[in-house]
């Protein structure tokens, strides 16, 4: 199972919530647990409202796709040096740009790894959008009205502008509340499983 420092979250037998029925199945199955589980099964009262606020935020309506939004996720993380949530969202965002027909079948992963290295297939606008992204989330008391007004020049809505810094605000509380817990992957291929699901499901089990 994924490494995690409290281990009375990762051995409590009265995990509940959302996320309980999957730590069991998953348990059951022999595969690694993502640690970021244990936590959301630990205090579910309020770990319950987080998962459908993620769910809203990186699903919900909004001017940017999924795909793009989980590519915020990833970006976020990597500023972060939070391996643990780039790696899955990364994975998330390589299935849902194939699934939007922007990336070719099979190429997704090579294309979020060109997105890191600043060599991928994007728009102006997008990349105009991934820099405002990673302003916001390492200089965000910087920022100056300008710096937002620019990036509208390019073509995004204040609603598209709003949820962008939602996303990247929300993966700065989930890179801090992951690494201070010791949340890790143990096997390369379970993040990208954890990806997979995330993609094809969502944040709500």
């Amino acid at each position: 199972m994924a490494d995690i420092f409290l281990t009375d979250l990762e051995n409590n037998p009265k995990a509940g919530g959302q996320y309980a029925q999957s730590i069991q199945s998953l348990r059951n199955a022999g595969k690694e647990i993502p640690g970021i589980l244990h936590l959301l099964a630990f205090k579910p009262k309020g770990t319950d409202f987080l998962n459908q606020f993620t769910q809203e935020v990186m699903r919900g309506e909004s001017p940017i796709s999924p795909a793009f939004r989980e590519l915020i996720a990833t970006i976020t993380s990597e500023g972060n040096e939070c391996s643990f949530c780039r790696d899955s969202h990364g994975q998330a965002a390589a299935i849902l740009f194939e699934k939007e027909g922007r990336v070719k079948k099979g190429k997704g992963q090579a294309f979020i790894g060109a997105v890191l290295e600043g060599d991928a297939d994007l728009t102006d606008a997008e990349w105009a959008l991934l820099e405002f992204i990673v302003q916001v989330n390492l200089k965000a008391q910087e920022i100056e009205e300008q710096d937002v007004r620019k990036l509208s020049k390019t073509g995004w809505t204040d609603e598209a502008i709003y949820d962008a810094i939602t996303v990247c605000s929300l993966f700065n509380f989930y890179n801090r509340w992951v690494g201070a817990n010791g949340v890790a992957w143990n096997d390369e291929d379970s993040s990208q499983e954890s990806g997979t699901r995330i993609a094809q499901r969502g944040y709500i089990p």
